[in-house]
């Protein structure tokens, strides 16, 4: 979810608490680009996001808009294997080709949960700080949020847009109100080039989705164990736990 398709970049930034009167801690996101995704190491971290679509963080409100946000827990990496899972998950739940998810994941941050765009955009899927908010993503960090959330987001899109593939992806890029406005892809050449890459990609992903014989591990409450390469017919039931063995 960029302005731009330029390279992403980690970002680890931490900010002191001072000591003193007056502010503690005060950080701003602007929506043009980014200052820092900064929580304090200890006390409470108040947001709001004003008319202008800048968020604020403190830890002292003086303002009433302020509204208190959990701090995000440290995040455990996941495995590749542990992210192919959750791709399957949010797409079964939103019912999201995981292809195409796995494409928007690829184009958007070459799958780096910590990738950090020049416009403020947030992990795998670059979920922009107001996106995320509404998403109720508390950590754009932790993977298992981030890909949830943007698959949410995505699954909307589709939805706005009547399954038009193209105008989701513009939408997704260059923000819905943008596609609302020209009431078609915009001309913005990085749009067009991003959509381009992101249709490449989901063919690729495609390819190897039908090409390949994926083998899953079903758990029965008795104990049983079956190994299927059809385990849709177990995802109906609550008894059963599927999980990706592996995939040639």
């Amino acid at each position: 979810m960029l302005p731009d398709n330029s390279p992403k970049r980690s970002l680890h930034f931490t900010a002191g608490i001072g000591t003193g009167g007056g502010v503690l801690f005060a950080v701003i996101l602007v929506l043009g680009g980014l200052i820092g995704w900064a929580v304090p190491a200890a006390g409470e971290v108040y947001q709001f996001i004003d008319a202008g679509g800048v968020v604020h963080f403190t830890n002292v409100p003086s303002d009433p808009r302020y509204r208190q946000i959990r701090s995000p827990a440290p995040v455990i990496p996941l495995r590749p294997q542990e992210i192919h899972e959750t791709i399957l998950s949010a797409s079964r739940r939103y019912r999201v080709d995981p292809a195409l998810v796995k494409a928007v994941i690829k184009v958007e941050s070459d799958f780096d949960p910590q990738a950090v765009s020049d416009a403020g955009a947030m992990g795998l899927m670059q979920l922009m700080p107001a996106t995320a908010s509404t998403l109720e993503v508390q950590n754009p960090f932790n993977p298992t949020e981030n890909i949830s959330g943007g698959v949410k987001h995505l699954s909307y899109l589709l939805g706005r847009f009547n399954g038009d593939l193209t105008l989701a992806l513009a939408a997704y890029h260059a923000g819905e109100k943008t596609v609302n406005q020209y009431r078609q892809v915009p001309p913005i050449e990085k749009t067009h080039r991003y959509i381009q890459k992101v249709l490449a990609a989901y063919k690729t992903y495609r390819g190897k989705e039908s090409s390949r014989k994926s083998i899953y591990k079903v758990f029965s409450p008795n104990g049983q164990v079956i190994y299927t390469n059809v385990p849709e017919q177990y995802q109906d039931t609550r008894r059963f736990r599927v999980s990706y063995v592996q995939s040639p």
